[in-house]
């Protein structure tokens, strides 16, 4: 097994290694003074932490003219069961498409939650130790998914995520444009997560919105036969949607749901966009393929590539 990456701030405690043994992945430390999950794993992933990442993309400068260029990847983890691991998903598919887009000159990297099958700190030790390995030096930032919670359905803990990353809402600007990160990990968007994105929006200043789960309204998507709304979130859905409409918001960007696709809702277009290494079960979206994008920003608007794993890529439409 390949050593894990050291900790920045010095070994991690024994739980880490043990952590690591369970989660599949290996630390040749030696153990230091015992502590519990959350402050491991808060210390080993420090410098993957949400604020780290964007003190690290605001000292990078952005191309000339107010165009840049960034990057998204859909749901990462691989599949909680072997079954659907064997027949929908295939091995490595998320590291080689993070190399690909670490390589494409994009300002930042965003990745739509989901980067582990469930919200433990054994899940997300070993996945910190792949963003070691993996050599990634693009600005790295996420969204939480509900796989990233303590179990993957219903209202859980995200302790784990908070740990390792932060708050999972949180906003930046870059380009003169703003980027609005929301959590709809639980199936819905509260009162007050709207109230707070309400603040964050401006008509006047271009803005993109990064989220997991998409609004059930987005029904082409989100309903499963006599499930209505079953792949999104219903709480809070419309709402959500009016917002973005009336804060003329030119993007957003969801997983979730492993596919691609392209809706336009009261002037706004989201992307759906969740191929990026998870199980591509079938469903209701008929583009299923595993796939990253690159996003143009340009004064003109935003203009997205689509780059599939098989190494060919073609404008979304």
């Amino acid at each position: 097994m390949t050593p894990i990456a050291p900790a920045p701030l010095g070994e991690p405690a024994s739980l880490l290694t043990s952590a690591l043994i369970e989660g599949g992945g290996a630390w040749d430390g030696a153990p230091v003074r015992p502590r519990g999950e959350f402050e491991t794993l808060q210390e080993y992933a420090r410098p993957w932490r949400t604020n780290a990442q964007l003190a690290k993309l605001a000292a990078a400068p952005h191309g000339p003219g107010g165009s840049f260029r960034f990057a998204v990847i859909g749901d990462a983890e691989p599949g909680r069961f072997w079954i659907t691991r064997r027949l929908f998903s295939k091995p490595g598919v998320f590291w080689r498409l993070l190399a690909r887009a670490d390589r494409s000159g994009s300002d930042f990297i965003f990745q739509l939650g989901d980067m582990v099958s469930r919200g433990t700190s054994a899940g997300f030790l070993a996945f910190i130790r792949g963003l070691f390995a993996s050599g990634t030096r693009t600005p790295y930032l996420t969204a939480l998914g509900n796989h990233d919670r303590h179990k993957p359905h219903g209202v859980t803990h995200d302790r784990m995520y908070r740990a390792a990353f932060g708050s999972p809402d949180y906003s930046f600007t870059r380009g003169g444009w703003r980027f609005v990160v929301v959590d709809s990990s639980v199936g819905r968007v509260t009162e007050a997560q709207l109230k707070w994105l309400e603040g964050e929006l401006d008509p006047a200043v271009p803005a993109v919105v990064f989220t997991h789960i998409p609004p059930a309204p987005l029904s082409e998507w989100t309903d499963w036969g006599r499930l209505k709304g079953a792949g999104g979130f219903k709480e809070g859905g419309e709402e959500f949607m009016r917002l973005m409409s009336a804060k003329k918001v030119a993007r957003v960007y969801m997983g979730h749901i492993h596919g691609l696709g392209v809706l336009e809702r009261g002037g706004v277009k989201y992307v759906l966009t969740g191929g990026g290494g998870s199980p591509l079960f079938p469903g209701p979206v008929k583009r299923r393929l595993h796939h990253w994008l690159s996003v143009e920003v340009l004064p003109e608007g935003l203009t997205e590539t689509v780059h599939a794993d098989d190494g060919s890529s073609f404008p979304l439409r």
